[in-house]
């Protein structure tokens, strides 16, 4: 399945620049960090619509269109539009029975829902193919300018690198699809990237940072991670609740999040605020 979201999003896929924020860079020596944990959207990948699930606020029918007609299925146009607000609908009653159980943040696993969707509608497809597909034209994606180079650098510093991220199955293969190299290579330890479909949770819950910091090797405290985001409420606040150092990543307008006037950011402070990948280089 890894191939198949590789070899769409690879095809799928087209430069994207980033857009400027007019932020002024705050940079600060950190000594002692030992780690140094990233944020997927909207820090290492600039994101067309900002950030994974956003498109849901206006979804393109024609997304769904294109996507079927791929796999060689024809979807009248003027049912289109209903198709896919009935997706989204999925998605919110999922919401809802996970928020029963007692999950304050919930996450959906995506496949599951397209799954319920195609057998709904009775259309044969491939439902991996069909979510990335879809994934890909509702939210377009590419490398943040200065991701190769700065993963190489924290790499050759020999820092513990890892990931907390809103994310679906897919998420992983950008960076094959997108860089040529994959997680690994990049000198990410898989045991310490935490991704929200698995656990069915979303940020800003603090339950995924708590747990990337319980994997981390032995020895490396919560005051030497720092934490790398676009978000002041999903990233920085958590990230901060749970004794990490942070990094507010302001390197593009579409995902920039300051959130101001919401209660969880109220008196947080990041770290840092960098304007673009290099520099939580120059600060470590």
């Amino acid at each position: 399945m890894d191939r198949l979201f590789t070899e769409r999003i690879r095809a799928l896929s087209r430069p994207l620049e980033a857009r400027s924020t007019g932020e002024d860079s705050r940079l600060v020596d950190l000594p002692g960090i030992r780690a140094v944990i990233f944020d997927v959207y909207g820090t290492c990948f600039l994101s067309g619509s900002g950030d994974i699930g956003n498109a849901a606020a206006n979804p393109k029918a024609e997304a769904l269109t294109e996507s079927l007609r791929e796999q060689g299925v024809t979807l009248d146009p003027e049912l289109a539009e209903t198709a896919m607000a009935r997706f989204f609908e999925l998605i919110q009653m999922d919401h809802e029975e996970e928020r029963k159980q007692g999950t304050i943040f919930p996450e959906v696993r995506i496949l599951d829902i397209w799954e319920h969707w195609r057998r709904e509608a009775a259309i044969q497809v491939d439902v991996a193919q069909l979510a990335i597909d879809v994934e890909c034209r509702l939210n377009p994606v590419w490398p943040m300018p200065g991701l190769t180079g700065c993963l190489e650098g924290l790499k050759n510093l020999n820092l513990h690198l890892g990931i907390v991220s809103n994310a679906q199955v897919f998420t992983p293969c950008l960076f094959p699809a997108l860089t040529d190299r994959n997680l690994e290579e990049f000198g990410f330890t898989l045991s310490s990237c935490v991704w929200s479909w698995v656990l069915k949770e979303a940020k800003p819950s603090q339950r995924l940072y708590q747990l990337l910091l319980d994997r981390l090797p032995e020895g490396i405290a919560p005051t030497e991670c720092l934490y790398v985001g676009n978000d002041m409420r999903n990233d920085i606040a958590p990230a901060q609740a749970v004794g990490m150092r942070t990094a507010l990543f302001a390197g593009d307008a579409r995902s920039l999040r300051w959130r101001e006037g919401d209660p969880p950011v109220e008196g947080v402070e990041p770290d840092l605020i960098v304007t673009h990948l290099h520099q939580v280089l120059e600060c470590l």
